[in-house]
């Protein structure tokens, strides 16, 4: 895929809409560039087994809301052209006593250059509740999801998730990471099915590097046939800044 001019147009895409909170406040800025061998969300290869290269901005408030964007390019259709995923999102953290915190987000996907007839755009809400930098549960609405699949095609319909992911910090900046998540998908085609997954990360600095195996129920590959990301490994190494 020729992704250096389309990642020109990412960076400056980020880059306008963060530009107002770099210059505000330079101490709660950050900043990642990333690489995958597997673009997987939710049990599904977004680029069907190809690497994939991400990068994203994010603005945290003193007061606890937050502005960011993360882009990546993704493959709609195996073989076919790509198309570059881009998303936005704003939210606030909050507090629960010592040692947990409840935050909430909205984020708005789009698909850029997309060969796609119809607009797969759409919106996300969610709730997180986690204890201290370890645990996670997530409740996550999409009013107006679109997906295509070997049971038909479905538009702007709603879609739940219920996902946990857990960090075991090990010595030597190694941690363990674990993740699993229900995905709704009645209003779309009826079904619902589980996903998860198990990795090693390493910290150097600014560097992390993790390898990750993904795990899948059977209904993923009833819907998206070799988009399912069922045994599969991947190797990721983002930087941050």
């Amino acid at each position: 895929m020729p992704m250096g001019r389309d990642f020109a147009t990412f960076g400056a895409s980020v880059a306008l809409v963060m530009l107002p909170f770099i210059c505000a406040a330079d101490e709660s800025w950050s900043a990642s560039l990333g690489a995958t061998s597997d673009y997987v969300y939710r049990g599904v290869s977004q680029t069907y087994g190809g690497g994939a290269v991400q990068l994203g901005a994010n603005y945290q408030n003193p007061l606890g809301w937050f502005v960011g964007a993360w882009a990546s390019n993704v493959d709609p259709y195996p073989g076919g052209a790509s198309s570059k995923e881009l998303d936005l999102y704003a939210g606030v953290n909050r507090e629960l006593g010592a040692d947990f915190t409840i935050r909430g987000t909205y984020t708005r996907y789009a698909y850029l250059q997309d060969p796609r007839p119809v607009s797969y755009d759409h919106d996300e809400i969610a709730i997180t509740i986690a204890y201290l930098d370890l645990i996670a549960a997530t409740v996550s609405y999409q009013p107006d999801s679109s997906s295509y699949s070997l049971l038909g095609f479905a538009h702007k319909r709603a879609t739940i998730a219920y996902e946990l992911t857990g960090r075991w910090p090990l010595r030597d900046g190694f941690t363990i990471t674990v993740g699993a998540g229900y995905y709704d998908l009645q209003d779309l085609f009826g079904v619902g099915y589980w996903a998860g997954d198990t990795g090693l990360a390493y910290v150097h600095r600014r560097l992390t590097l993790e390898l990750s195996r993904f795990y899948c129920d059977p209904t993923v590959a009833k819907l998206y046939a070799d988009a399912s990301a069922n045994g599969t490994w991947v190797l990721s190494a983002v930087l941050r800044f």
